[in-house]
């Protein structure tokens, strides 16, 4: 009698271990999760256009660009460097000189 409880408890762990251990409905959600993020995957064609767009700089960029390099060749004629130099671009950069 002392052992049937023992006996009951094992059998039922046994049962929710096996009943724990099953996939139930893991694999149809996985294959919708990854459905779904293979429709949205970007083709080839969008990848390369992408990218380009990336690489074009905005016309904002440009005009940053244009003055850092026009500021940059002040400071060269000038023989400027280290702080001195620094503080010249920032200046430039931000009008000033």
């Amino acid at each position: 009698m002392k052992g049937l409880p023992a006996v009951l408890f094992c059998i039922v762990l046994a049962a929710a271990l096996v009943a724990c251990g099953q996939d139930k409905g893991k694999a149809p959600t996985e294959k919708r999760a990854t459905a779904r993020a293979q429709s949205k995957a970007p083709t080839q064609a969008q990848k390369k256009a992408t990218k380009a767009q990336k690489k074009a700089p905005t016309l904002a960029q440009k005009k940053q660009q244009d003055r850092w390099g026009e500021c940059n060749k002040q400071a060269n004629l000038r023989n400027m460097k280290g702080e001195e130099r620094r503080r010249f671009i920032s200046s430039c950069l931000g009008g000033g000189a």
